[in-house]
């Protein structure tokens, strides 16, 4: 049953122990048809990392299935590290660890332990001591230790809740790893085509973004923007719409803020909060600007002649900023 928990949770020092002791050399997984399943799948797990966000299910079924799971992964680390991307790092470590939050929420107490004790999280009696606590919550209202049950120290944690908190853990392991990383040039040569297609995808996402022109935010936009400024109160729907665009069009969080900042019930701590959670910053989650037909239900919509044809903000504002 360990090569089913090491396919399960490969980033665990006991994977790596069982690679060493099969004596199976990089070379072989890189090179040999054997392990032709293992990457295809470390490819798959780099892939879904960076276009879903989370990185599927691999049936485990035999030893096999374990083997080619657990080789899959050394690969896609390597692959990731190839791009030499920050933010691909960042995007793949999250994938991963999302990955193994959803079976860790469902595992017995005995595992969740075990994988606990690679971060010498200590989880005993459903407890765990609060500096251990402050150090992986994530950062989001309900985490916040105020309103936690603590006890000579200890804060009272649900299982559910201990999955999560690994998560933030496995996640921080992984990128801090990878951060410190070089690819063979080996790698870089099997996966050539792999590491242009995503290295592609990030150039076409940053000439997206780029510098945020003004002039060229469609009505919508412009209007929420001006009755902010004005110190007038617009609707959730609308500050959703304006942070998810502005976010899309390369903006940062300080310069979102700083646009809120002349609303009348403006709380920076709550604003800097809801602003990361839609642009993904701690949600992991990136919102997608509301298409034309749903802003126009929320009754947001002050299209003119030039918004014609244009179903998307953002299309309005690529196409303007083209003929700019």
């Amino acid at each position: 049953m360990e090569l089913f928990k090491f396919a399960k949770y490969p980033f665990m020092a006991g994977a790596k122990e069982w690679v060493k002791k099969e004596k199976i050399g990089m070379d072989e997984i890189l090179f040999d048809g054997v392990y032709e399943r293992a990457r295809r799948r470390g490819v798959e797990r780099v892939m879904n990392a960076l276009y879903k966000g989370k990185i599927n299910e691999a049936p485990l079924i035999n030893e096999i299935d374990c083997m080619m799971e657990i080789f899959s992964y050394p690969i896609a680390r390597m692959i990731a590290v190839a791009v030499e991307s920050d933010y691909v790092l960042r995007r793949y470590a999250l994938a991963e660890a999302k990955k193994a939050y959803e079976l860790l929420k469902n595992e017995e107490e005995i595992i969740l332990k075990e994988v606990a004790r690679e971060f010498d999280i200590d989880i005993s009696n459903d407890e765990m001591h609060f500096s251990v606590y402050l150090k992986y919550a994530p950062h989001e209202p309900k985490w916040k230790l105020v309103n936690r049950e603590l006890r000579n120290g200890y804060v009272k944690i649900a299982k559910h809740e201990i999955a999560r908190i690994l998560q933030e853990a496995i996640k921080n392991k992984i990128y801090n790893e990878l951060s410190f990383l070089y690819a063979p040039q080996e790698v870089k040569n099997i996966f050539r085509e792999e590491i242009l297609k995503i290295r592609r995808r990030i150039i076409k996402t940053e000439k997206m973004k780029g510098e945020a022109s003004f002039e060229s935010f469609p009505p919508c936009i412009k209007n929420l923007i001006s009755a902010i400024k004005s110190g007038a109160n617009i609707p959730h729907v609308g500050r959703f719409t304006l942070v998810t665009f502005l976010n899309a069009v390369g903006m940062s969080v300080e310069e979102i803020l700083k646009i809120f900042s002349s609303s009348p019930d403006f709380n920076e701590e709550k604003t800097i909060y809801q602003i990361k959670h839609i642009t993904g910053k701690i949600s992991g989650t990136i919102y997608s600007t509301p298409k034309c037909s749903t802003i126009q239900t929320w009754g947001l919509c002050f299209s003119n002649e030039n918004c014609k044809k244009i179903w998307h903000p953002l299309l309005y504002y690529k196409i303007k900023s083209r003929g700019k």
